[in-house]
């Protein structure tokens, strides 16, 4: 099956995880026998124009090959973004990119689009362009946060109307979905995410019995992410104790982060490693005893499925997608923004860490999200898409 992806967010230069997961997720099904193209109308924030930027990136088509997946973009600045005019042209720009895509590779089965935030309206106006069918996964927490301005709001149920297939990765967003109005509950399913579990093995050796007990979290550091919480939780549960925690991420947030640390008294139990790549997140995995993800709002939580995939247990928050990822078995859930019932699932882990299985949790993770069920998922996914446009 040929399948053209139109994603909402994804990698550059300049931000290489924005939206890595849809780039996995192409180069997991080309691994699996399908057909992939992406094409991608790029749009850098003005904060990194500069000269040298401007040679690089200037309004230019370019065909690239990234995940082992034939991509097409074109770079451009986001000058309007925020704004109907800029919206609408990018996803003329995604129509025109799909043309010349469709010139160079042919017509593929199925549009992909990922987020109605734009790319599902393009998705419709693309398979509405040549005949195929386009079907569309929710990931956007904004429509959790109610975030979608009114009028990005005809775009969005333009790509939602123009979806013979709509999936939402977590059942908060699918219920969120329907909420708002967007969707009746029988139209949506779930489609969680997948998860690279070739690469979040578990570690070549067993990880050593706490103390002291070495906790991880992978978030960008920005108030969605809420790791401001986290610190106050890991003060109340350890200060002065044996036991760290590794923030591993960056973001707009971190001298404040790393102030709040010293404030608290734990800045030498807290370590800020900052960005890392893919290989090195999974080595941070493998050094920690569990996660953490404090988060305000997630519509899915792919951090957390792979620190799982590693054998980890996890302390998460109830805020949306961890709720259908953490079981009794796997980890504790704790409500949002509650630093003291975060600690004290912060001590009750430490305290009885050894109940917890490693390969457990790794078995459960490889069933609902590793590369097969994704497969199976998707590949029905696209032939439902196909049989109801049909």
């Amino acid at each position: 099956m040929h399948v053209l992806v139109v994603p909402s967010w994804y990698p550059t230069t300049e931000a290489p995880l924005q939206g890595i997961y849809f780039a996995e997720q192409a180069r997991m099904l080309h691994e699996h026998g399908f057909k992939v193209g992406v094409v991608y109308p790029e749009q850098q924030s003005l904060r990194r124009l500069s000269g040298k930027a401007l040679r690089e990136k200037h309004f230019q088509t370019a065909w690239t090959t990234e995940h082992d997946v034939p991509t097409l973009r074109r770079y451009d600045w986001n000058v309007w973004w925020r704004f109907p005019p800029g919206m609408r042209l990018r996803i003329w720009h995604a129509v025109r990119l799909a043309h010349r895509y469709v010139g160079r590779y042919g017509e593929p089965d199925v549009i992909h689009a990922h987020s109605a935030r734009w790319a599902g309206a393009a998705a419709a106006r693309i398979g509405d362009a040549f005949g195929v069918p386009a079907v569309l996964t929710e990931h956007y927490s904004g429509f959790v946060r109610d975030e979608v301005p009114p009028w990005r709001r005809p775009l969005v149920e333009e790509g939602i109307r123009g979806a013979s297939g709509l999936a939402a990765v977590s059942t908060a967003l699918q219920e969120t979905l329907v909420e708002r109005g967007l969707a009746a509950p029988a139209d949506v399913t779930v489609h969680p995410n997948p998860v690279r579990t070739s690469l979040f093995t578990p570690p070549p050796s067993d990880r050593s019995s706490p103390p002291p007990v070495r906790f991880v979290t992978v978030a960008g550091l920005n108030a969605r992410k809420d790791i401001g919480t986290l610190l106050v939780a890991f003060a109340r549960a350890f200060r002065d104790e044996a036991a760290s925690l590794t923030i591993v991420g960056d973001g707009p947030q971190r001298d404040a982060l790393m102030a709040q640390a010293r404030r608290l008294g734990i800045a030498a139990q807290v370590t800020f490693r900052g960005w890392l790549g893919r290989t090195a997140v999974r080595d941070a995995l493998w050094e920690a005893h569990a996660f953490v993800l404090p988060s305000r709002h997630e519509t899915f939580g792919v951090a957390l499925v792979e620190a799982q995939a590693t054998g980890l247990p996890a302390v998460a928050t109830r805020c949306g997608g961890p709720a259908d990822i953490v079981t009794d078995e796997t980890g504790l859930l704790v409500p949002p923004a509650d630093p003291e019932s975060l600690a004290d699932a912060l001590r009750a882990l430490s305290d009885r860490w050894t109940a917890y299985a490693p390969a457990q949790i790794r078995t459960r993770t490889l069933e609902r999200y590793g590369p097969e069920p994704f497969i199976r998922r998707t590949r029905s996914f696209y032939r439902q898409a196909q049989e109801a446009a049909s």
